[in-house]
């Protein structure tokens, strides 16, 4: 059977746009990996920066022997990861280890996934050297202050860094708590330091109940993080050097 002439020409058409479209689908091509790239900023246990941001470990715990360093500047990076989530490690002597966990990587327009400004402080120098309670009002509020002796003595120009940690049970501890302080810093001894009655409260205590208390020297920089296999918050920074826990009774 022939067909008509304009039939062949819009069949030939047909059958070159498709072939034309096929190619160019198979060209764009999705990358299915990238780049991850970070940087560390270092601090000493005070409020000072440092330039010591050189050899820190750099560990995608997710992935077996997968680990980078850090540069003079303190700048890492993988290449060629495929597009996933990861579970990195920071580490260096001196500095306790900091972790990140989830992080996703995945394709955008450069092909790099860049992680925020990683701020590593050194490990604590402020070591505890007593801790007992001092009265049940803290300010004029129902609540706990204590004594506390540091080591060394701190000041204006060298401020020490401490944290307590709060439990129901004598050995409470920095990996064993029901609730946490900010980082307190002190210019001196004389700072007045405790917790009203409802801030503790506030942190899952009742009017009534014994608490027990424990007092470590920390770092401006913390390096704290949240593991959640545990689902506790984790000081990598902390002063191990302490004193044993005190306790007393919620008013």
């Amino acid at each position: 059977m022939r067909h008509h002439p304009l039939f062949n020409l819009f069949f030939i058409s047909f059958l070159l746009l498709t072939l034309s479209t096929g190619c160019k689908k198979e060209d764009k091509t999705t990358p299915l990996s990238g780049k991850i790239a970070g940087t560390i900023q270092t601090w000493d246990d005070k409020l000072v920066s440092t330039t010591d941001r050189e050899g820190f470990t750099v560990t995608i715990t997710s992935l077996p022997n997968t680990s980078t360093t850090t540069d003079a500047n303190g700048k890492f990076s993988f290449e060629n990861l495929p597009y996933d989530q990861y579970d990195f490690s920071f580490t260096k002597p001196g500095y306790g280890t900091f972790r990140i966990y989830g992080l996703t990587h995945q394709n955008n327009a450069d092909g790099i996934t860049n992680i925020p400004l990683i701020g590593m402080g050194k490990t604590s120098t402020t070591t505890i050297t007593n801790l007992e309670v001092k009265s049940n009002t803290l300010n004029g509020e129902p609540g706990v202050s204590f004594n506390y002796a540091i080591s060394p003595a701190p000041s204006i120009s060298s401020r020490a860094f401490v944290r307590y940690f709060l439990g129901k049970t004598p050995d409470v501890s920095n990996t064993n708590y029901t609730a946490y302080s900010n980082v307190i810093n002190f210019s001196n001894l004389s700072n007045n330091t405790g917790f009203t009655t409802t801030e503790l409260i506030g942190m899952g205590f009742q009017s009534g109940q014994t608490v027990y208390v424990k007092l470590y020297g920390d770092s401006f920089k913390s390096n704290d993080y949240l593991d959640p296999n545990t689902g506790l918050r984790i000081f990598p920074n902390l002063n191990p050097t302490t004193v044993p826990a005190v306790s007393f009774v919620i008013p």
